[in-house]
């Protein structure tokens, strides 16, 4: 399952999101996406898990403040 989190931090780094989905399950992959011009993260990362955790990571961690910012996470299908 591939799963989109947004409103990130701009500080929030691919170990930081790690650490918060470890919880739920395996973590196949974690990509921050970064602005070109100065490698500040755009708000946004990408994660890989199975199906199963990465669905409970979704309910889990929806709307929930994580560095002082409310995340948005949710399946994206690509």
């Amino acid at each position: 399952m591939n799963i989109m989190v947004s409103n990130l931090n701009k500080l929030t780094t691919a170990s930081h999101l790690l650490d918060l989905f470890i919880p739920f399950g395996l973590v196949k992959s974690v990509k921050i996406v970064r602005k070109d011009n100065n490698g500040l993260s755009q708000g946004m990362g990408f994660i890989k898990m199975d199906n199963f955790s990465g669905s409970s990571a979704i309910r889990g961690l929806h709307d929930m403040r994580f560095m002082n910012s409310y995340i948005e996470v949710y399946e994206v299908r690509m």
